[in-house]
């Protein structure tokens, strides 16, 4: 990627449940609240792509791995407008959240 380019910024977190109970708790909430219409905000302000993956895990605990990519960090910001609403809806579940974020340097699609 030469210093020309725009570099993507991506946020990851990772989030245990310590049961399927609150996961499904989690869950319900999540895909509510990314509904086809906040899809479309979030693409009009430069988000590019936004996934969750349930961790294939041989354990108790119950993690979901979240990775939001956008167009560059000016994007990420416009859509925190959005994702900042999350804490007023997401409801009571008990789960431990890590995460970073930052500047994609190498990838591939």
């Amino acid at each position: 990627m030469s210093d020309n380019e725009s570099k993507n910024f991506v946020s990851v977190v990772l989030l245990t449940f310590p049961s399927r109970v609150q996961y499904d708790l989690w869950y319900e909430k999540y895909i509510t609240f990314y509904s086809p219409n906040a899809v479309e905000f979030l693409k009009g302000n430069g988000q590019l792509s936004q996934s969750a993956t349930l961790v294939d895990e041989e354990n108790d605990l119950i993690r979901v791995s979240l990775i939001w990519v956008y167009k560059d960090k000016k994007a990420y910001g416009a859509c925190q407008k959005f994702h900042g609403q999350w804490a007023k809806i997401g409801g009571d579940y008990i789960g431990k959240v890590s995460g970073y974020r930052g500047e994609n340097i190498w990838g591939f699609s």
